[in-house]
């Protein structure tokens, strides 16, 4: 159960007070996990966390979905008939510039980031790992394949140190992979 991974690892970071950091995909996979945790929330499977969409693509990807209908499918359709956002958890934030971005070095935890890439080889996913990989506390939860040779493989395979931006950093936040 997809779904029951994506609970038990959002259960977790709120129970330890830490950051959940989700590298992500911009088009496609940021708004199925929108989705997903919105539909939690909804079941009361998961607290109602400060979720964070740092990726300007993304942003633009969410509001094109919300936009056209067309590509909707029958449980999407029902939720906006039935008055609800399908991709808006309960505490939504985008975060379009790089000043915001930069603010989530400061959050308050429990919360949730979602920012590309999605095997963490750019973006600025990187600058969130690197701020948050060294604390026990935090969670980095990967959806889908994670290439050979890439940071989020590492991560993966359980890496105790990596390098970003030329910086090595020590790894104890958790990493999972969940099932996409």
């Amino acid at each position: 159960d997809p779904d029951g991974m994506l609970a038990a690892a959002v259960e977790r970071v709120a129970r330890r007070q830490g950051i959940m950091v989700i590298p992500s995909f911009s088009v496609g996979r940021a708004q199925e996990i929108l989705y997903r945790l919105r539909g939690l929330e909804e079941a009361g499977r998961i607290p109602r966390l400060p979720v964070y969409l740092d990726s300007p693509m993304a942003i633009d990807a969410t509001e094109l979905y919300r936009r056209h209908h067309e590509e909707h499918d029958f449980e999407m359709d029902a939720l906006e008939d039935a008055g609800k956002a399908p991709l808006r958890p309960a505490h939504l934030r985008m975060t379009r510039t790089v000043e915001d971005s930069k603010r989530l070095n400061d959050l308050d935890p429990p919360a949730i980031i979602l920012s590309a890439s999605g095997m963490a080889t750019g973006g600025r996913v990187m600058h969130h790992l690197k701020r948050r990989l060294p604390f026990r506390q935090n969670l980095v939860a990967f959806v889908g394949y994670q290439a050979e040779g890439t940071l989020g493989r590492s991560l993966v395979e359980g890496a105790k140190t990596v390098h970003i931006h030329g910086d090595a950093i020590d790894v104890r936040a958790e990493a999972v992979m969940l099932d996409a």
